[in-house]
């Protein structure tokens, strides 16, 4: 069961969850780096420009960029500093 209270966020989606926590620590989250592997990334992103959250939490949203290892993706600093990885498996450039 998600929840949002004393100073705990738990989120899950499908399989996955992870807790987030009301502790601060500058050093610890602008050195702390999330990777998210989904199967949609341009859905994850639409989503999000659509809520408005980036603009909501004033946080940095990336557009989609391809990257060589074969993967599409999209990043967020989120207010914390915390650097979010939303990324999808792909076939590369070279072998299609």
């Amino acid at each position: 069961m998600p929840s949002d209270a004393a100073g705990i966020a738990y989120f899950h989606h499908g399989e996955c969850s992870f807790l987030l926590q009301d502790v601060p620590g500058a050093v610890h989250a602008e050195n702390f780096m999330m990777h998210l592997l989904v199967t949609d990334a341009q859905g994850w992103h639409q989503h999000i420009l659509d809520t408005g959250i980036a603009e909501k939490y004033a946080v940095m949203l990336s557009d989609i960029t391809y990257q060589a290892w074969g993967m599409t993706e999209f990043l967020i600093y989120d207010p914390s500093g915390v650097l979010w990885h939303f990324s999808e498996n792909v076939e590369s450039v070279d072998s299609a």
